[in-house]
């Protein structure tokens, strides 16, 4: 198992690689098909405390901040919350911090919380649903888009001879695992987890599901950005809608 301090390695190494391509439109899967559905899972901000948990380099927060919530950011790269500083449009705030161990922050101090692909990275996903829990108010709501378990239980596809994708390679569903994942051609660790892990571990925490929705591109998306379109044959991303029950 790779302990904290090599994923912190590892993110620190890569995070100029992420941060360039993401600047220069090159981050397809957010650009090109999840912003929009997170934006309408996350509906009206304005006004809205919102912690965003595993925040990279601020992209998001910055998406919210536009629309009028009050953003605090946090990430456990220290790159990416330097950059995320230099490119405020509002007053966000920006915190080096683990998501599994938020007590910087007092009980109920958030209207929202968001996790945008940031739970497939983290070791202990009780501890950091708990947190998250912990600092909604009563009735927050906690938004979580993930990859799939499917698609983290695989991540590649069968190809004939010509390159052409055939379907979807899933195995070892239930080893939950490290898996080893590609990223702008760095080999990156990824969690896998069940779908029942992820509903059990929200439901025990204290959250109430309110609905689950699988992103998929219109054809506008994928006129615009092609390699969407194997989203179409395949869901790669699960959103949930959780809300703190008391």
């Amino acid at each position: 198992m790779n302990t904290k301090d090599h994923l912190r390695r590892q993110w620190a190494e890569f995070a100029e690689t992420y941060i360039s391509r993401t600047a220069a439109g090159d981050n397809v899967y957010r650009d090109g098909l999840l912003d929009k559905w997170m934006l309408e899972a996350v509906g009206d901000v304005a006004g809205k405390r919102v912690i965003d948990l595993g925040c990279g380099e601020g992209r998001f927060c910055r998406m919210l901040a536009e629309r009028g919530a009050v953003i605090t950011g946090i990430d456990l790269c220290e790159r990416f919350i330097e950059h995320a500083e230099a490119h405020r449009i509002n007053d966000e705030q920006y915190h080096v911090a683990d998501m599994e161990n938020l007590s910087r922050f007092p009980d109920g101090g958030f209207d929202m919380a968001v996790s945008f692909v940031s739970l497939v990275d983290i070791m202990h996903l009780e501890k950091a649903v708990t947190e998250a829990y912990r600092l909604l108010r009563t009735r927050g709501r906690f938004i979580a888009c993930n990859l799939q378990p499917m698609s983290t239980a695989g991540n590649s596809w069968l190809r004939d001879a010509d390159g052409r994708q055939i379907h979807f390679i899933l195995d070892n569903y239930f080893d939950e695992s490290e898996r080893i994942v590609k990223m702008f051609g760095k080999q990156m660790t990824n969690f896998h987890r069940t779908l029942g892990t992820y509903v059990n571990c929200f439901l025990a925490a204290g959250f109430a599901l309110e609905g689950i929705r699988e992103p998929r591109p219109s054809p506008e998306q994928v006129a615009n950005w092609p390699d969407v379109a194997d989203n179409l044959r395949l869901p790669y991303f699960i959103i949930y809608l959780l809300r703190k029950r008391t």
